[in-house]
């Protein structure tokens, strides 16, 4: 979802206007008209330069999208095509701004929906359990008596693509506001202790899923640094730039789990191998994928789609854009 004012704001006026020519008299439709189309134009470049793409799954994100593009081809192509033309032509130009506006009013509906955040589903997690770092390496179905949403069933997102780590390789750097920093393995790490919770991963697109996820608490790791006094923002960053970040209050009274397994096999490379945030409550944007390097600061942190527009708070059910 873009949540760019670039793309949102003139989106949104694009598509009142729409609604708008149809209650409109006749002496206002070209005015009103070029107004629509110029919006319509900044709201598609706001769409393409803040990270947009059209999405081919099945949610309210995907729907509001194709929705948009269809509102957007109709009323340009009235403006276009229409303007201007002899009175025989009316009828269908008319039949179609109808259309326009219909779908032009759907896609406010939805985009509004999205921005407050009543188009995702909030599932708390369970109790965590003491859990084995070795997975069974078989995919289960349920947990705790919850019913698990299998691999190929979850949906993904990633701004660069999937990314391919060797845990052979693969360093896991703590740095910061920390008394010592650390610089540990994937064998050390999944050293520390584990745990395992079902929780529902809520994208902020409007779909998500529920997953067992076994992983090792973050405060465990914090605790082995040493955190300083003014300590109070942890910041996450993963191998293809991405970024976000979470109050340390959070990540200690959640018990905040880095993930290395999910339904009792290994994170596989699309869902963050090796090790993915498990930010309960969250959106899904503050799930990091690919972490391989975690900051202690001192105040809050804009990440990658925070320095767009996203909410940093992220809370499931509060608006997703904003502060």
């Amino acid at each position: 979802m873009v949540f760019s004012a670039v793309h949102w704001v003139p989106s949104a006026i694009a598509a009142i206007l729409t609604v708008v020519l149809v209650f409109a008299r006749r002496p206002l439709h070209k005015p009103v008209g070029r107004a629509m189309a110029l919006f319509a134009v900044i709201g598609l470049f706001g769409f393409l330069t803040s990270g947009g793409s059209l999405s081919f799954q099945l949610n309210l994100h995907s729907v509001h999208e194709w929705i948009g593009v269809v509102t957007l081809v109709l009323s340009l192509s009235l403006f276009l095509f229409y303007a201007g033309k002899p009175k025989n032509k009316r009828p269908l130009h008319c039949k179609l701004g109808y259309l326009a506006a219909a779908f032009a009013a759907v896609t406010l509906i939805l985009g509004a929906t999205l921005f407050l955040g009543t188009g995702t589903q909030s599932t708390e997690a369970s109790a965590q359990v003491s859990a084995s770092s070795t997975l069974p390496e078989v995919e289960a179905t349920q947990f705790q008596g919850t019913a698990l949403t299998p691999l190929n069933g979850q949906g993904n997102n990633a701004i660069k693509g999937t990314q391919y780590l060797d845990k052979n390789n693969y360093t896991l750097r703590v740095y910061g506001l920390v008394d010592k920093n650390l610089s540990l393995s994937y064998d050390a790490l999944l050293a520390l202790p584990a745990y395992s919770e079902a929780a529902y991963m809520p994208c902020v697109e409007g779909w998500g899923f529920m997953a067992k996820w076994t992983g090792f608490r973050i405060s465990d790791l914090l605790d082995a640094a040493g955190l300083a006094p003014n300590a109070s923002y942890v910041v996450f960053y993963s191998s293809d730039g991405y970024s976000t970040g979470l109050p340390l209050s959070y990540v200690k009274n959640s018990s905040l789990l880095m993930a290395y397994g999910i339904n009792d096999v290994t994170l596989p490379p699309e869902r963050g191998f090796p090790f993915q945030i498990v930010a309960t409550g969250k959106y899904g944007y503050k799930w990091a994928k690919w972490v391989t390097s975690i900051e202690v600061v001192n105040e809050e942190k804009a990440g990658y789609w925070e320095s767009a527009g996203y909410s940093n708070s992220a809370d499931v059910g509060g608006p997703a854009y904003g502060p």
